[in-house]
């Protein structure tokens, strides 16, 4: 490879500015994107980057970055709903020691918009960073009260993958063309959801059950109850091709110990990632078909076969709907609540 950042789908404007930077790179980056935008493979992209300037072996360095096995790139991940106190105090270690080999090390953090009670010690290591330090920040957004933390560094902000973008990379991947525009309008403008759903044929069967729902029921509990069993049952069959990957994974995480005699990602890390994966797979189904629904009501007032009225009421529950999704609740409960108001 002659550029880590040949692979990343989309963002040439961040790609740009953070190929400009190698050479002479800040302190700290801060990637600011929409779940799904490709802020991780773009981040650890511009680490390769940054570890094989000007090193003889610098295909050794970006091989060993990309697959996250490089020794001076550490990656933090939250494996709860927040960065802890505790992750940032193991971030102040990483950041204070020596670099391994060469004279960079690279410390990448996801999700620092859900780092607020760790702030202020990730604060004080980014206003006084060892000299051969380098930080990279993911976030969806910044709240107000990381401000300073974004002051302290060079914010690059990602732009939404395009459904032309998904298209074309599922093209690339030998998905047809009407499969390929079918997936790009459902997944929600993640890369990840794209290429996982490429690999579930019942994707398009999942979406007309979605959008076919509201002729099922009669607002009744019992029949509510019925169909959110139903649904849920099909997002279990959308788990398995994520599932599968991760038998994958493991796998290829022991051979490249038995191979190359080199540090992983650990098995425990691994095991924490792929609990995320899979809530973050269940919480998309669930936004797709919560928008399923929604589409079909605009659909039915649009064909005048539904009134405005009652489409008000619908579109209110599917609205309410989608905002408790965010707390985490009872899938079944939730969907129970919004099938019963649906008209």
């Amino acid at each position: 490879m002659s550029d880590a950042f040949g692979e990343v789908v989309g963002q040439p404007a961040a790609i740009s500015m953070l190929r400009a930077a190698v050479a002479n790179p800040l302190p700290a980056y801060l990637l600011v994107g929409s779940a799904g935008c490709g802020a991780r493979a773009i981040a650890i992209s511009f680490a390769a980057e940054l570890l094989a300037h000007e090193r003889d072996d610098s295909q050794r360095h970006r091989r060993l970055a990309i697959s996250e096995e490089h020794p001076d790139l550490i990656v933090f991940e939250r494996t709860g709903p927040s960065l802890t106190v505790e992750q940032a105090r193991e971030i102040v270690r990483a950041a204070t020691t020596s670099p391994f080999e060469g004279n960079r090390k690279i410390i990448l953090v996801e999700d620092i918009h859900l780092a607020i009670g760790a702030a202020p010690m990730i604060l004080k290591v980014l206003e006084e960073p060892p000299p051969s330090t380098y930080f990279i920040l993911t976030a969806q957004e910044m709240p107000t009260e990381l401000a300073t933390i974004a002051s302290r560094c060079t914010q690059i902000d990602l732009a939404a993958i395009s459904p032309q973008d998904l298209v074309e990379l599922l093209l690339e991947s030998g998905v047809d063309v009407q499969r390929s525009s079918v997936i790009a309008a459902v997944a929600n403008g993640s890369i990840d959801r794209a290429l996982l759903l490429a690999s579930d044929d019942a994707a398009l069967e999942r979406w007309t059950a979605w959008q076919q729902l509201r002729a099922t029921l009669d607002g009744s509990g019992n029949i509510a109850a019925a169909a959110a069993d139903r649904l849920l049952a099909m997002i279990d069959n959308a788990a398995v091709p994520l599932q599968d990957r991760q038998v994958r994974e493991h796998e290829e995480l022991d051979e490249r110990a038995e191979r190359f005699g080199e540090r992983g990602l650990g098995r425990r890390s691994l095991e924490d990632r792929h609990k995320r994966e899979l809530r973050r797979l269940r919480t998309d189904e669930l936004v797709m078909g919560i928008t399923a629904i929604g589409i079909s009501i605009r659909d039915d007032v649009a064909t005048g076969s539904l009134d405005a009225v009652r489409a008000s009421t619908s579109l209110t529950a599917v609205t309410k709907a989608g905002d408790d999704l965010r707390r985490n609740p009872n899938e079944r409960l939730l969907l129970q609540r919004l099938f019963m108001n649906l008209n």
